[in-house]
């Protein structure tokens, strides 16, 4: 990959927080002769890599020697499975609220992963948290942060693999938290002004992940959000950019839902 260094950042950085699965990945790459490492990020359901795998074990259990060999040369999960087996060990498990920490995975995977303020979760999910942090799945934000991360490998595997029929469900959750507080911001009171930064980010990574497909119920409220925000970013924040992309993406989901005759441009 000589000549991609940018790209080889970003292959390293959304595998940083499982080392063991990154060298693998490495592995598999120079074995298919992957041509750059954006082509492994691709693959992010892992099939091509399962395939490799399951070709590696059948060649250790033909000489007798896979238990050694993979102690010392291969990780035996994808990175898939890894955040599977991390899941299936709280819904196995058997905790009182193991069916609540998974339905609380699922909705930070809408959010940005970098920092997720406790504020922008439920109440009624945050003694969850912890059972997450068990199995890494978030951590602390660290210092005195009152806020967790989650990596983005893992937002992206939960919200395509293990999402389900919970989408709904979720959007409208992600929704209904976030306009609790963007609707507090008020232009005259500098005092609500961290709440737009506080939510800024959160509020785009839910667009950008929901698109223009969102549940009827949530439809008025994620109107109102984004166009809250980026009023917001536009006045306050003199973010332009920012605003217009959110300005763009309220456009969009106004024509799918009412067609080009009933929205203002």
């Amino acid at each position: 990959w000589k000549g991609q260094e940018e790209d080889v950042r970003k292959f390293v950085k959304r595998l940083d927080c499982y080392p063991l699965a990154l060298r693998q990945a490495v592995e598999y790459s120079v074995s298919v002769r992957l041509s750059s490492p954006l082509d492994y990020l691709a693959d992010l359901d892992g099939s091509g890599e399962r395939k490799w795998l399951e070709k590696l074990r059948k060649k250790y259990d033909s000489q007798k020697k896979y238990d050694s060999a993979v102690d010392t040369s291969v990780y035996p999960f994808s990175i898939v499975e890894v955040v599977h087996m991390c899941v299936m060990k709280i819904v196995d498990s058997e905790q009182e609220d193991s069916v609540e920490a998974v339905r609380l995975l699922k909705y930070l995977s809408l959010l940005d992963h970098v920092e997720i303020p406790i504020d922008l979760v439920p109440e009624k999910w945050r003694p969850h948290l912890a059972l997450l942090q068990s199995q890494s799945l978030v951590v602390d934000a660290g210092g005195s942060k009152r806020a967790i991360q989650m990596h983005s490998v893992t937002q992206e595997v939960v919200r395509t693999q293990l999402m389900g029929h919970s989408r709904a469900e979720m959007i409208g959750a992600a929704t209904d938290q976030l306009w609790k507080w963007v609707k507090r911001i008020n232009q005259n009171k500098k005092a609500t002004f961290f709440i737009g930064w506080m939510c800024n980010n959160h509020v785009r990574r839910l667009t950008e992940n929901a698109g223009t497909t969102v549940p009827q119920a949530s439809q008025d409220t994620v109107r109102q959000l984004v166009g809250t925000m980026a009023h917001f970013l536009l006045q306050v924040g003199c973010q332009y950019t920012g605003a217009v992309a959110l300005y763009e993406w309220k456009l969009r989901l106004e024509v799918k839902l009412f067609g080009h005759d009933h929205v203002d441009v």
